[in-house]
């Protein structure tokens, strides 16, 4: 089996400030969503995750396609369809925005 190495990392904004997250395109065809903080540096600290529990499931509904939140920071999508990475970029860059 051929390890899995990133092939394009599609950059983020207007999530975090101390660290803008990235979506890494790896050579499986597979997307890792990684975030510098999760929660982002300026959130309320919560023991909960607070707004963001339910990240995950929101990301998938916006993406149309299945994610699981593999570590604190990353976020993985096993089976991307053409049209998820732009849905997913439109999430996280609007994430914030949408919640103020």
């Amino acid at each position: 089996m051929t390890p899995r190495h990133i092939v394009n990392v599609i950059p983020l904004s207007g999530f975090d400030a101390e660290g803008e997250p990235e979506i890494h395109a790896m050579s499986d065809g597979s997307l890792y969503v990684v975030f510098n903080f999760m929660p982002p540096s300026d959130a309320p600290e919560e023991d909960d995750l607070g707004q963001f529990a339910n990240f995950d499931r929101e990301m998938g509904e916006a993406g149309g396609v299945p994610v699981v939140w593999e570590d604190r920071e990353v976020f993985v999508i096993r089976s991307p369809t053409p049209e998820t990475v732009e849905r997913v970029k439109r999430f996280v860059e609007t994430y914030r925005a949408r919640q103020s």
